[in-house]
């Protein structure tokens, strides 16, 4: 009787059906790829300000959030924006406007040059869409607002989507936020 327990611990053991060890976490980059969309020869306003970037709840978080067939939401602790992901999508929604063509040139929000609009920009979507059967996307979506004289001279919306399939989901999501802002910014 003791040979068989022994043997059933031992077992459940080389199974991995006792061990405490957890999957190792990844974190993961989002920055501007470079499919960002010029969409103005010219200027067509003036010189910007990146005043605010603001992140949606539940989008917020450092885990990924994870969106299910069930219409529920999960947020995966093995995988990790590398930084809050407002921060990251604040470098992302920099560049994207900087490359646009719309903007003589782009400034941050702690910079003392004259500018022209303030732009606002409220990231309304970063998350892994799993809710079709074998498909893995990584989506963004964001809203952009210039505003003049506490005004807004031009608003859009933008949607982005990436085939999250292969594991580079800094690849996957970087691509998503650029064609969100790049679909945004065409839209102005």
């Amino acid at each position: 009787m003791t040979r068989i327990a022994v043997a059933a611990i031992a077992s459940a053991v080389s199974a991995g059906c006792l061990t405490s060890s957890t999957p190792e976490r990844t974190d993961w980059n989002v920055e501007c790829s470079g499919t960002a969309l010029r969409v103005a020869v010219k200027p067509k306003f003036g010189i910007a300000r990146l005043s605010l970037v603001e992140m949606r709840a539940p989008y917020a978080v450092r885990e990924i959030a994870v969106m299910r067939a069930n219409g529920s939401t999960a947020f995966d602790e093995c995988n990790t924006y590398a930084a809050s992901p407002v921060q990251l999508m604040k470098g992302v929604a920099f560049d994207s406007l900087s490359k646009s063509g719309l903007f003589p040139a782009v400034v941050g929000a702690g910079s003392s040059v004259d500018h022209d609009v303030d732009v606002e920009v409220a990231v309304t979507r970063l998350a892994l869409d799993c809710r079709e059967e074998g498909a893995r996307n990584a989506v963004a979506a964001v809203s952009v607002r210039l505003v003049q004289s506490h005004g807004i001279v031009a608003y859009a919306e933008g949607y982005g989507s990436a085939d999250a399939s292969k594991p580079d989901y800094s690849a996957a999501f970087s691509a998503a936020a650029t064609a969100a802002f790049s679909d945004a910014l065409n839209r102005l």
